[in-house]
């Protein structure tokens, strides 16, 4: 890890939050630090020439957190999908805090005219009729949509 941090002057926050979830994943995997560390997940990020250092140190951090965190992860990506299948971009954006955290979602409307933001309302009013907007919330609330549950 020292390695890593060095390379990518990771702030002792950052630092600290990946140790934490390093010895976890470790303890709970029957595995070492080093092991979690040179795995490919990881290993990828840390190569890729695109990115810079920055970007190095986040992508490291949400896969870190993504594997100490697998249910989470698996909750926030079926959520994404779900949002993503309602086709709702791109004046209508719909998001969700980091961990879930408030079981919220967030939507940002754009418009540069009255007629853009009435096409963007209704198109939002009828996703709220949607199932997939019903089964983001069940989500949300640490339920299980009737997929899941096949």
């Amino acid at each position: 890890m020292a390695e890593i941090a060095f390379a990518l002057k990771m702030s002792e926050n950052h630092l600290r939050d990946a140790m934490d979830w390093l010895e976890e994943i470790a303890l709970r995997d029957q595995s070492t630090i080093h092991k979690v560390l040179r795995g490919k997940a990881i290993t990828e990020i840390q190569t890729d020439p695109r990115l810079g250092r920055a970007d190095r140190v986040k992508r490291i951090k949400d896969q870190l957190r993504r594997m100490r965190f697998p249910r989470l992860a698996e909750t926030e990506d079926a959520i994404q999908k779900k949002v993503q299948s309602l086709e709702l971009k791109p004046e209508i954006r719909v998001s969700v805090p980091p961990g879930l955290e408030g079981g919220r979602i967030y939507v940002e409307i754009s418009a540069a005219s009255r007629e853009e933001l009435r096409r963007a309302s209704k198109k939002l009013s009828d996703a709220t009729e949607n199932e997939l907007t019903a089964e983001i919330f069940t989500l949300l609330s640490g339920g299980r949509t009737e997929s899941e549950k096949r």
